[in-house]
Formats: structure tokens, sequence, C-alpha cells
């Protein structure tokens, strides 16, 4: 895939796979919505559990997101690979939050799941992934070919 369809195609899919590893190398994956923006991929992640647990050791991360149709005849996947970082400034906060709500607000009618409240900025949990290397793969269908109409004689 080019940037270009990268770009795209991350601006279009909705859920992806945070993947990490801690010390013992054991692999922990968890799904999570996400804003690709900059250059950068941001996620709201809480540190808390065994996700916290892994990522205080070890910031290394890479991201996977995928699009397969049902006939398997088309499919298209992202892997971003990088480090974990806290995301500290307020204004940076906010653009990555406005372009999450355009994102997410537009699928789910400005209704929002759970407590209905917004996390103050300075509370939000958002981390982005400083991109080390992404790289894409996509199948796309096959030309179809018309066989020759039969003709009589």
């Amino acid at each position: 895939m080019t940037a270009a369809e990268i770009d795209g195609f991350l601006g279009e899919q909705r859920i992806g796979r945070l993947c990490m590893a801690g010390q013992d190398g054991r692999p922990y994956s968890l799904p999570f919505p996400f804003c690709w923006m900059d250059g950068c991929l941001f996620l709201r992640v809480g540190m808390s559990g065994r996700k916290g647990d892994i990522l205080r050791e070890n910031d290394r991360v890479c991201f996977e997101v995928d699009h397969i149709t049902d006939t398997l005849s088309e499919y298209a996947s992202v892997l971003i690979e990088g480090r974990l970082v806290v995301v500290e400034d307020l204004a940076e906060k906010a653009r990555v939050k406005r372009r999450n709500d355009e994102k997410y607000n537009r699928l789910r009618g400005g209704y929002r799941p759970g407590h209905g409240r917004s996390t103050p900025l300075d509370q939000l949990p958002l981390k982005k992934i400083v991109v080390e290397r992404v790289t894409g793969r996509k199948k796309e269908p096959a030309a179809e070919t018309v066989a020759p109409a039969a003709v009589a004689h």
C-alpha cells in the first residue's frame, strides 16, 4: 500500500489491536478505537490491569488494523510499530479529541456509551504511538473475465 492508501485506510477503520509484550516476552493484544493524525496513532489507554503493567515495563508496541470481506476476495491490513508515549500537550489532546469525536460521533449519532460525560482534557489518558515503521498490504478482487458468448450456428 502507498502512504496515501495507508492514510485513507486508517482514517476509515474504527478498531485496531494494540499489541505489546512484557519482559517475559509473552504477547498481549487488545482492541481499541483509534485516531490516525499527523503521522501518529492516538489511543485512549488507561494504565490499569495487565496492559498497564506491561506498558510500564516496555513501551515498544505495534498496532494492527485490518479489513477483510466475507468472501476473502479483498483485504487490507496495516501494521504500525513504535513507542507508546503519553500525550501531555493540552492543545494536541484537544485536536485529537476533536478528530476522534468527528470520526466516532458520526457512527453513533452523538450517543456516548457508558456514563455519557466527557473526561476533562487534563485527565484524558491519551497516548500516541511515535511511529518507527508502517507497512500495509492489500488484496483487491481479481478483474472478472467475461467468457465469450456462445454463438448458435
